[in-house]
């Protein structure tokens, strides 16, 4: 699948948060690093409030909401303004945090890949603009960086979802 927003990791947006891969009470990404909170369910990209946020795969809205304010602060972390896509065989995405009355598409709409859904922002007790982007597939959340299981932290590529895996936010890039 490819990126669910319009940027360019590591240059206009920046992945902020992996999903937690640890199973206990701690937390760790898929590289066994830190970049993940106990619970994690989302990958958190943190960009330019208006980034177009886009359908990384076809599929169908099966659900939305809209209308919610940017910078809700005390809030408890909750989705706020979102998407949910149904892509068929039991996958499904989820797209939290966007911005007010940014919603591009309606209940029912099948959507290529590329298609705008929203704009990144703050709604849902976000503390920063960020997209919240999650997988599932038959309920069960799924690591689009490492979708299989068990985790494991030899230094080996792992099996990844993406079309052009963004580069690991914990290393600097050198151009």
């Amino acid at each position: 699948m490819a990126l669910p927003i319009d940027c360019w990791p590591g240059h206009d947006c920046t992945i902020a948060a992996y999903v937690d891969r640890d199973p206990g009470p701690g937390a760790a990404d898929y590289t066994c690093g830190p970049l993940s909170r106990d619970g994690q369910t989302r990958t958190e990209f943190t960009a330019p409030p208006g980034t177009a946020v886009i359908a990384p795969a076809p599929g169908t809205v099966i659900a939305l909401r809209d209308g919610l304010p940017d910078a809700m602060p005390g809030r408890p972390a909750e989705c706020g303004n979102g998407v949910v896509i149904d892509h068929g065989a039991g996958w499904l995405t989820r797209y939290c945090h966007l911005a007010r009355d940014s919603v591009a598409v309606r209940l029912g709409l099948r959507v290529a890949k590329g298609t705008r859904l929203g704009l990144v922002g703050a709604s849902g007790g976000a503390d920063r603009p960020l997209l919240g982007f999650e997988l599932r597939r038959r309920g069960a959340v799924v690591d689009p960086f490492a979708p299989d299981d068990p985790v494991t932290c030899d230094g080996r590529q792992k099996r990844t979802l993406w079309q052009a895996p963004p580069p690991y936010a914990g290393r600097q890039n050198v151009f």
